[in-house]
Parts: C-alpha cells; structure tokens; sequence
C-alpha cells in the first residue's frame, strides 16, 4: 500500500480540512457541524479562512484543479509549480490551507458531476480492452403475468400492457409501469412480477398508488389487485417505496430471511440482496415497523434496521443520500469501502470483479450513475490508493 501523501500534515489542520470539505458536500453530522462551528467562531482568522474556502467562486476555481488533477503524480507535480500556494495577501495557516485544498480536490470529487459538464477523455492506465461491453445501466425489466406471460418491458412500447378481468396495466412514456386503480378488482391470489437484470432499473405504480422505484437485479412480487384487508408484496434484492397512506390496509413487505417490514404510509429504503452480509431497511418518512421470529425493532426517521442471522440492529442514519441516492440516478459514497463500491459498480455495469490487492482507503464521491465506467474508475483512483485494470467484462482492482 501506498504511503498517504498527506501523511505529514498536521492532524488538526487535515481535521479541519475534512470538515470544511464536508460542509461542501453536505456529509456533516450534527456533531460534526457543532466542530466545526467552534472552529470558526475561534478566530477571525478562522472566519476569514472558512469564508474564502466555501466562497462560490472558490469553489469554480477548484472544480479547474480537478480537472487539471487526474493522479497523485500529477498533483504532485502542480504542488511543485505552486498551483496550490498560499495568497501572498492572506495570513492563513499554511498547513489548513493546503489540507482544505487537498481535501477539496480530491475528496470533493462529486462538483464535477453535479454541477458541472465533464468532458470526456482516454483513460489510458484503466481501460485496456474494449469497454463497450461495460455500458451503464438504464430502464430495464420484464414483467411476468399471473397466467405465465413475460413481456420484455425494455421494448414495450408506451401504452396497454394488459387489460383482463384482474387488472389494467400501462406503460408510460418515461417508462414507468403503472397499475390502474379498480375498486370492483379484489383478486390478490394472481401475482405479477418485476424482475430487473444487472444493469437495470425500473419504477412501477400498484393499484393502491404505492409508488416502487426497482434496483439492478432485483426482483418485485405483487398482485395486481390488493385484497381488501392488506397490502402485501415480496421484494429481492432493492427496492425505494412510497407508501400510499391506508392507516386500514397495512403495506407489508417481505424479503427471503422472513423479514417483514410493515407500515400504512411512509418512505424507506429496503436493500435485501442475497449477497450482501446484512440486509438494511431505512426510513426517511413516517414509521414502520420491522420484525422477523426473533426480534420486532420500530424505526423512527432518520434511523436504520440492521438484519444479519435474523438479529435486527437500530442505529442512527448518517447519511440517507448514501443509500437512495441510486433511485436519483447517483452513485453516493460517503466513507465507503472499496468492496461496497466494487458491489455496486458490479451490478449496475453487469461487471466481474477479481480483486489482486486490499485496500482499508475508504471513498468519498458522488457520480452519477450514467457517467462510463471508465470515468467512475478514473476518479475512483485519484486517491492514489487503488488502480483497475479492464479485460472484456472483468475489472481488476489493483495496488
């Protein structure tokens, strides 16, 4: 593993540098905020220092040193020309200047993505074979009707999906599945299902007006007619939900460990993924309740249901765009370890990954989800900690 190239700054100065980045990107906790308030009100030096960082025009101005920085060695290199110099008119603390700036640059990598236009560019130390088999994923499912059918969604054209005695489905032309709400059709016995491959994602609208966005590979059961005393459908893999509220009518769903999340009208978060070492259900609106055999844990907002060997765990959520950032069309990572993001780049890229070194680096970024997995990778190494090598449709993460 590499030595940290700032390994040598003064701890308090890269402290503060984090939290002034983390100001940026809006990861701060609450405690962190009340850091870095003591921070600032500490000085007018500190103030001033604050200010000049977190000024718009500031930041433009370190949105065209990422750009210019592309590795550690090129960095490197604009260290030595003075591109990071300290304003000869500002009496700053020279080591928090350039741990914020450091910090800016190559922590902050999501500005480019958010808010700005990247041009595109060769990749050359990444991409060593023919990466139009990594193409990002889009719009993709296919749905499976109670008798059988299964219609490629991807190709359907907008309009009339079915339309029988159980239910009147549609296509939108923004691609959404939407169920027609019919009070006289109380048949829950037949069950559809949306299943989505590595590499896609759907959004569907059940007859109760429940919207579902699906994540790459996973797969949605539901009847096409809610019964009358309940809501139920059977989730693998990842799913976002906003529950039409039916205080009457609770909305249950169940994943494959026999979890079951129940609630009347909310929005959380469920990843239940096989592969994962635990499953997460989170909330960000309303209430539920998650319970299995062993345990029954109630979530408030703001807070997360851990499952790992039918134990349910309650912890506080750090940051929610983190983990439903995806149905907005971003990857969010915010101290992620490179195995998570390996996972996710794996699913949405339909890409093998073989792993040839560790690394303990964790990642902050946020990139959308439509950006070349050569682009992904790119600024997946300007810490100077991991590198990747492409062949077909494997990605080697390297030292």
């Amino acid at each position: 593993m590499k030595e940290n190239p700032y390994s040598g700054m003064d701890n308090s100065a890269y402290r503060v540098a984090y939290l002034i980045a983390g100001f940026i990107r809006h990861t701060l906790s609450e405690k962190e905020h009340d850091e870095l308030d003591d921070w600032v009100n500490e000085s007018d030096h500190n103030m001033h220092l604050f200010e000049d960082l977190t000024d718009e025009k500031n930041l433009e101005a370190n949105l065209e040193w990422m750009d210019k920085v592309q590795t550690e060695q090129s960095y490197n290199a604009m260290q030595e020309k003075g591109a990071f110099n300290l304003p000869q008119k500002k009496n700053y603390n020279r080591q928090i200047w350039l741990a914020a700036a450091s910090v800016i640059v190559l922590l902050g990598v999501f500005f480019v993505y958010k808010y700005t236009a990247r041009k595109s560019g060769s990749v050359e130390n990444i991409a060593t074979a023919d990466t139009t088999l990594l193409k990002p994923g889009g719009n993709r499912a296919t749905l499976t009707l109670a008798d059988g059918k299964v219609i490629d969604l991807t190709y359907a054209k907008p309009g009339l999906i079915e339309d029988d005695s159980t239910s009147h489905v549609n296509k939108t032309a923004d691609g959404e599945l939407v169920y027609v709400k019919d009070s006289s059709v109380t048949n829950a016995s037949a069950l559809h299902t949306l299943s989505t491959p590595v590499g896609g994602q759907y959004q569907v609208m059940l007859s109760d007006g429940t919207k579902v966005w699906l994540n790459a590979a996973s797969t949605l059961k539901y009847p096409p007619a809610f019964s009358v005393n309940e809501r139920k459908v059977i989730l693998t893999g990842e799913a976002y939900f906003e529950v039409a509220k039916n205080e009457s009518k609770p909305f249950r769903v169940l994943v494959a460990d026999s979890t079951t999340v129940v609630v009347t009208g909310t929005h959380f978060n469920v990843n239940a993924y096989q592969n994962e070492k635990e499953q997460q259900v989170t909330l960000l609106k309303g209430s539920v309740t998650v319970l299995n055999t062993n345990n029954v844990t109630k979530l408030e907002p703001g807070t997360q249901a851990l499952i790992k060997n039918k134990t349910i765990t309650k912890s506080n959520v750090a940051d929610a765009e983190e983990i439903t950032g995806w149905k907005d069309g971003l990857f969010v990572f915010h101290d992620a370890p490179i195995e998570s993001i390996m996972m996710q780049l794996e699913r949405w890229y339909d890409a093998t990954i073989i792993y040839k070194a560790a690394t303990k680096q964790l990642f902050n970024a946020t990139i959308k989800r439509e950006e070349p997995l050569t682009e992904v990778l790119k600024l997946l190494e300007l810490n100077g900690y991991v590198h990747f090598k492409i062949e077909n449709k494997t990605i080697y993460v390297l030292p």
